[in-house]
């Protein structure tokens, strides 16, 4: 597996529109930063507001840049995830989540391609204006990206706590779950601890399980 830049970007990558005139161009930086400020030029909105950026490249070269929709509506607090493909024309958008009501922010652990499919995943968090937080997985897909880890783990209360972060569990062969840390109660009345969603086909995620998966 070929891993990018699974990073938040240089502030001239992150977007927000009270910090910087929207209308202005970054100064030209990275192959990166040139791609989020094409994308970023794509929302016209005032309701629409591109927070942050956050980049993958293709081995072909293509630029996968995952922006934060946050809503610009005063008293409105929600936010998504628009998947966009940079490369020798304009950017094209790839995939996009629903509408997370209460998210102030989306943050990111990893975004890379953790399914192998060629478009890179978000395994990040959501927070809300209060600032609690809740893991999320969102496997690229062109069109929708269902998040799927509130679908393989209901009833868990999954960490997102920076100091027991979500992550990738590889194996030889690469990615093959999400570890996570579940807090007590438990639907599977075990005590607090990691637990792993396996990963299957299309980014779907498995039920949790205290034991690490034989990955293949």
């Amino acid at each position: 597996m070929t891993r990018g830049r699974g990073v938040l970007l240089a502030a001239a990558v992150v977007v927000c529109a009270c910090a910087r005139d929207r209308g202005a161009a970054s100064t030209p930086g990275s192959a990166e930063e040139r791609a989020a400020d094409l994308v970023k030029e794509s929302y016209h909105s005032p309701d629409l507001l591109p927070a942050a950026a956050y980049s993958w490249t293709a081995p072909d070269g293509t630029i996968f840049i995952l922006v934060d929709v946050e809503s610009g509506i005063q008293g409105v607090v929600q936010a998504r995830a628009d998947l966009w493909a940079v490369g020798d024309s304009a950017p094209v958008l790839v995939g996009r989540s629903d509408v997370m009501p209460s998210a102030a922010t989306i943050g990111v652990f990893a975004f890379e391609d953790i399914t192998r499919d060629g478009i890179p995943d978000l395994l990040g968090y959501v927070a809300d204006s209060a600032g609690t937080a809740y893991p999320i997985f969102l496997a690229g897909a062109r069109g929708a990206m269902a998040e799927q880890i509130e679908m393989a783990a209901p009833g868990f209360r999954l960490s997102a706590d920076p100091e027991q972060p979500p992550r990738v569990f590889s194996g030889p062969q690469g990615p093959c779950a999400i570890r996570a840390w579940a807090d007590e109660p438990a639907p599977d009345s075990l005590p607090a601890g990691w637990r792993y969603l396996p990963l299957r086909r299309a980014g779907q995620l498995g039920e949790p399980a205290a034991t690490p998966p034989a990955c293949q």
